[in-house]
């Protein structure tokens, strides 16, 4: 079992539990998510059992003390399980949705808080004056990625987004230059292979933007630049808040950066909109609704 989540362990052996330890079990399972701030003292009185169940119910799991477990959910959660503890059926939806914005608001205020001038103007002259920039992300970071392109895309022209679907990155970085810039999505559960291939990059002289979150390891040995963004949730699964503010952020500058090159791109593309149909422009165009909505 020693590879085995918490949860893991105890659905392999649930029925062969004793009431008791079923009773301490499902608390267990119910309160993952702050499960690392209690004694086994306190466990024991919130599963309504004695402490000695505690230790006979670990023992049966396979773990040495109630610290092992405790170390074992931190770790979990730091890499982004998504564990929580079930709400209150009394709480409101109101106070819900009020913990989302204040969590929210203060990830935001958080990231921005821990960005140095310097590196902010590094990365946008970066971005904005490479011949080619190429924009990585795998799994959630994927969408992520596709949205940064997306923005980026709209200031200048060779904005690339990779991984292309089912192919694999080799034949992409083979053509990589040093007058390209690489920004890599990495937030929570990365691939294990994404720091070597940062590591590669460097190697060729390729400048590299790194966007991860505040629990990666030594970020600034395999970037040139890193933003770290605060993204613990107030539930089980995390807030990429912080994230898409990076990205606007990033995509603000860039356009300033590039302001009058920018501007004619973006005009452009508007007139090939038209051209196209592609866009319900009378409903892009309505500012009333939009300023309804503000007001």
């Amino acid at each position: 079992m020693q590879d085995l989540s918490i949860e893991q362990r105890i659905k392999q052996i649930y029925d062969q539990l004793s009431p008791t330890q079923q009773k301490l079990a499902s608390c267990i399972l119910n309160h993952q998510g702050d499960i690392a701030t209690y004694s086994a003292t306190e466990l024991a009185k919130l599963a309504g059992v004695s402490k000695s169940a505690v230790t006979r119910l670990l023992q049966r799991l396979e773990y040495k003390d109630f610290g092992e477990v405790k170390r074992q959910v931190r770790a979990a959660r730091r890499w982004g399980t998504p564990i929580a503890e079930k709400q209150p059926e009394h709480q409101s939806i109101s106070t819900v949705f009020n913990d989302y914005i204040q969590c929210d608001q203060n990830n935001i205020q958080r990231t921005l808080e821990s960005i140095q001038t310097s590196d902010f103007d590094e990365a946008v002259k970066s971005i904005g004056q490479a011949e080619r920039v190429y924009v990585i992300g795998y799994r959630n970071n994927h969408a992520l990625a596709l949205h940064l392109r997306q923005q980026l895309t709209q200031c200048r022209d060779n904005v690339n987004l990779l991984p292309l679907p089912g192919q694999t990155l080799g034949e992409e970085v083979a053509s990589f230059t040093n007058k390209d810039t690489v920004i890599i999505m990495g937030i929570r559960r990365r691939p294990a292979w994404l720091k070597n291939l940062m590591i590669t990059l460097r190697k060729r002289g390729i400048f590299l933007i790194y966007i991860t979150d505040h629990a990666d390891v030594n970020p600034k040995e395999v970037s040139d630049i890193h933003f770290s963004c605060v993204v613990r949730g107030v539930s089980a699964f995390d807030s990429y808040a912080s994230v898409m503010n990076i990205i606007s952020v990033l995509a603000n500058g860039v356009y300033q950066e590039n302001y009058n090159e920018a501007n004619d791109r973006i005009q452009a593309i508007e007139e090939t909109y038209q051209t196209l149909n592609e866009l319900d422009m009378a409903a892009l165009n309505n500012g009333a609704l939009i300023d309804e909505f503000e007001a």
